[in-house]
C-alpha cells in the first residue's frame, strides 16, 4: 500500500508537465517547460522574434490573443514556472556575459509590476537594478505614440550608488553588453527613456528584451529625440 502511494507521488512529481495547462509534455528538461498546444496558443517560436527598432529587442511572443491575458496574469499571480517557461525562448541565443537591467514600475513598490525582475531571474544572467523612477507618469494604454514619449521623458535616473548592488551576489557586472528588460514593448518610449538615462552615465545599451512585442507599424524612429534629457537632480 505505502510503496504504491509513494510510486504515485513520484511519478506526479517527476513527470514532465506543461507549466501552464499541466498537461504532460514529451521533453525530458531540468527546468518548466510548455506543450506544443500552449506554444501554439501563444504564438512561442522555437527562436525569439528579433527586431531593430527603435533599439534592438527580443521578443518570446507578439502582444497580441491570449498572450496579452497571460502577461496580465502572471503580473497578478506570479507563476514563477511559468514565466521561466516563456523566457527559455529568450535564452537561447543569449550570450552568457551580459548585465541585465530591468525596467522599473511607475506604481508605487507594493503595487509595481514585477514582471521584468522576475525575467531577470528567469533569464539567469547577471542583472541590476540601476535605474529609478525620478517622476511620476500617467498610464499609458490610452495614449498615442507622441503623447508616451512625452509622458516617459526625463523619467528615469540612475539610482544611488550606493543600492546599486548585484541582484545576484557576488557577481562582477560585464563591461560590454547591456540588456534592458522590459514584459511588454509597445511603441518603445520607455525602454528609450531608460535608455537615454543609462546614456547619460556612459553606459551603453545593446537592446531589450521582452515578453512580447506588439506587432502594430513600427515607431517612427525621430520620436527619440522629441525628449531632452535633462540631468539636473529631481
Amino acid at each position: 500500500m505505502l510503496t504504491s502511494i509513494r510510486n504515485c507521488l513520484k511519478e506526479l512529481l517527476l513527470e514532465p508537465s506543461c507549466a501552464i495547462c499541466k498537461r504532460r509534455t514529451q521533453r525530458e528538461l531540468d527546468q518548466p517547460d510548455l506543450c506544443e498546444a500552449c506554444r501554439h496558443r501563444f504564438g512561442l517560436a522555437e527562436a525569439a522574434l528579433k527586431g531593430a527598432s527603435p533599439l534592438p529587442w527580443r521578443a518570446a511572443s507578439w502582444y497580441e490573443g491570449d498572450m496579452r491575458g497571460l502577461i496580465l496574469s502572471l503580473r497578478r499571480d506570479q507563476n514563477f514556472n511559468a514565466l521561466r517557461a516563456l523566457c527559455t525562448v529568450l535564452q537561447l541565443d543569449l550570450p552568457r556575459q551580459i548585465l541585465l537591467v530591468p525596467i522599473p514600475g511607475w506604481k508605487s513598490r507594493n503595487r509595481a509590476n514585477p514582471l521584468p525582475e522576475l525575467m531577470c531571474r528567469c533569464l539567469e544572467r547577471q542583472s541590476m537594478q540601476l535605474l529609478q523612477r525620478c517622476r511620476p507618469t500617467v498610464g499609458q494604454h490610452r495614449l498615442n505614440r507622441r503623447q508616451r514619449v512625452s509622458n516617459q521623458c526625463n523619467s528615469f535616473g540612475l539610482r544611488p550608488s550606493s543600492t546599486q548592488e548585484p541582484m545576484h551576489p557576488g557577481a562582477t557586472p560585464p563591461n560590454e553588453e547591456v540588456w534592458l528588460v522590459d514584459d511588454i514593448v509597445t511603441t518603445g518610449a520607455t525602454v528609450l527613456a531608460a535608455q537615454q538615462a543609462l546614456l547619460s552615465a556612459g553606459i551603453a545599451v545593446q537592446g531589450v528584451l521582452c515578453l512580447a512585442r506588439t506587432s502594430r507599424g513600427v515607431p517612427p524612429r525621430d520620436l527619440r529625440f522629441e525628449c531632452r534629457v535633462d540631468n539636473a537632480p529631481g
